[in-house]
């Protein structure tokens, strides 16, 4: 069953944005800072926006091995949303459906759908414009540097 309410921030940007020190959980389980490896599975277009968010997100100082699933999720969702829109530009918005009338492409769905999940997942990762807004990158206020 589903927990009501928002999901809670990660404690890591919770750490990054200066939440109050009573919010962190400080006995979280730590993930390991390290760059996560590629899957070997994913097209070469999936690797290429892969490589690219990975060298967005060690920039900012906020990778980890543990996010390489998300990361594989988004750089899918950006590949499949390219082709759909490739699609959607190639036959239009309207295509020929079975009985002679014109339907919505199916593609556009698909685009759509992908849109909505990569919005979601760049949030979670910390790559849109308003969750950088609320990143921090300087250490705590006590130097305590919660993930060493």
């Amino acid at each position: 069953m589903a927990r009501p309410g928002p999901a809670p921030k990660p404690t890591h940007l919770k750490v990054v944005r200066g939440e109050r020190k009573d919010r962190i959980n400080k006995k979280e389980p730590k993930p390991k800072k390290s760059k996560p490896t590629c899957p070997t599975w994913m097209s070469k277009d999936a690797k290429a926006v892969w490589k690219r968010t990975v060298e967005q997100l060690e920039a900012m100082g906020i990778l980890y091995e543990a996010d390489q699933d998300i990361i594989a999720s988004y750089a899918i969702a950006v590949v499949t949303y390219k082709q759909a829109t490739k699609l959607v530009d190639e036959q239009g918005v309207l295509v020929e459906g079975r009985r002679d009338g014109l339907v919505t492409n199916p593609a556009v769905r698909v685009q759509r759908d992908q849109a909505t999940l990569i919005r979601m997942l760049a949030s979670e990762l910390g790559l849109t414009p308003s969750s950088r807004s609320r990143l921090k990158t300087e250490e705590a206020e006590d130097g305590d540097d919660f993930f060493n």
